[in-house]
């Protein structure tokens, strides 16, 4: 799930990176919008959220996919090691807010998903 999850992040920013906004503006561009809704809608078909958790998990998304642009521009250059350790920082930042939103059965739920897409690129 993180390789799909980071591509899918990598490509995102890719695609949105010139007419995104600045960070701290408070402003998204179409692309990521548009992306963050995609990434949102993806997890409530397996995990139920309720009105309230759909809002924060879309912006959870907005947050991270304005994470990886930044990073992607700030790490321009930078080693590889340095790159992977940002970035699985990020990850875990992510899956720790994730994690604070949702109820103890909509965790598991989402951490069987993550296990079984994990298991399923491994095979």
């Amino acid at each position: 799930m993180k390789n799909l999850f980071l591509a899918t992040c990598l490509s995102a920013g890719l695609y949105g990176g010139s007419a995104a906004a600045g960070p701290g503006d408070g402003s998204y561009s179409q692309a990521m919008m548009t992306r963050a809704t995609t990434l949102t809608r993806a997890l409530a078909r397996h995990i139920h959220f309720n009105e309230a958790q759909y809002l924060a998990v879309k912006q959870l998304h907005l947050n991270m996919l304005t994470e990886r642009r930044d990073l992607e521009i700030l790490l321009n250059g930078a080693s590889a090691e340095e790159r992977d350790t940002r970035l699985a920082e990020a990850q875990q930042r992510y899956e720790f807010e994730l994690a604070s939103l949702l109820q103890p059965q909509q965790l598991v739920a989402y951490q069987s998903l993550r296990n079984n897409f994990t298991a399923h690129r491994l095979k």
